[in-house]
Parts: C-alpha cells; structure tokens; sequence
C-alpha cells in the first residue's frame, strides 16, 4: 500500500490516516488526529499575526505622517518581534520569541508625542532614517508596554476564573437539598422573657 508524507511531521503513513488539504494545484496531506488539528491551529495564528502586522503598518504610517512604509524597514519589525538582537550581523536566530505585533503597535501610539518631537527637532536623511530612530525609541519602551498587556491579560484571567469558581459554588450549593430544622410549636417568644 502507497504511503504518504505528513506536511507538518513528515512521517509517512497510509492515505487512510490522511487528510488531504488542497493548496493550489497540489494536494497536501496531513494526519488526520493530531498533525491536522496542529496546521489549523498554525494557520489561524499566521492569519493573526498577518493581521497584526497590517494594523502596526497603519500606525506607522499615521504616527509617521507617511503614506507608504519602506520595504526595507520590514526587516527591522521582524527582529523586533522575533526577539532578535543583532542587527544585520549572523546571531542567533529566533522566531516569534520577542514582542507581539500588538505591543509594538501600542508602543507606537503611547509614544507619538516622543516621536513627533524627535520629527520636528532632529535632522534625518530621508523616511528610513527617521524610522530606524524611532524604532529604536520603541524597542526602548516595548518592554514596558508588554509587561502592562501580559498583567491586564492575567488579571482578566484570573477574574474570569474567580467568577467560574464562584459559579460552580453556587450551583453546589444550589443542588444541596435543604434542610429545615422543626421549631417546637408550643414554645414562643413569651418563654424567653422572663
């Protein structure tokens, strides 16, 4: 029997165990169970992180006053998300390890007053210079402003899992039987006074 390659493990295996995924004129095959669940997942988390980086390109571009980002600049994003510290030299390669498109882009907006001053104040040779300065200026507060996303995200967290907490006691409590205890009818509050 023919076997297959899995795209994401690389394992080979019967078309039985396969989902088959079209991309373009070829068909890619995946294990049905885990390797398949594993690709959506890395999908969607690309489509994320596409969509992420086409809002930090907008606020570039608002907080810059440019109408076009220059190609060459996408280089310098992506060590910043990846966590990179070298620029332009071999290092150590790291992928998705640095500072989320999300927090980058906040870094940008909270900073627009720091940079629009360096604009106005400093003498720049051209777009790609003014945007390598600012960049530096937002690798210098990035950290802060993840610090403050990754909090908020864990407070709500923990709320939310308070709340749930919370929840599931009251419906433990809801689904105890009641007991009520039998007052003596011929005691009254008559016999407490005297």
């Amino acid at each position: 029997m023919r076997q297959f390659k899995c795209q994401y493990c690389k394992n080979k295996d019967i078309d039985e165990k396969m989902v088959i995924v079209k991309h373009g004129k070829q068909n890619k095959r995946y294990h049905k169970v885990e390797c398949y669940d594993l690709y959506i997942k890395d999908q969607e988390f690309k489509q994320q992180e596409k969509l992420e980086l086409d809002e930090l390109v907008e606020v570039i571009k608002e907080v810059h006053g440019i109408e076009v980002v220059p190609p060459q600049f996408f280089s310098y994003l992506q060590d910043l998300r990846n966590g990179n510290q070298l620029f332009g030299k071999v290092g150590q390669k790291k992928s998705k390890s640095g500072y989320s498109y999300k927090a980058i882009s906040m870094t940008y907006e909270e900073n627009k007053d720091t940079i629009n001053w360096a604009k106005n104040n400093r003498d720049f040779n051209g777009t790609m210079n003014l945007l390598k300065y600012t960049r530096a200026i937002v690798a210098d507060k990035v950290g802060q402003v993840a610090y403050r996303i990754e909090s908020r995200d864990r407070k709500r967290e923990f709320e939310k899992a308070t709340e749930q907490q919370a929840e599931s006691v009251f419906e433990h409590i809801n689904k105890q039987p009641k007991k009520y205890k039998k007052t003596d009818s011929k005691k009254d509050a008559s016999s407490f006074l005297d």
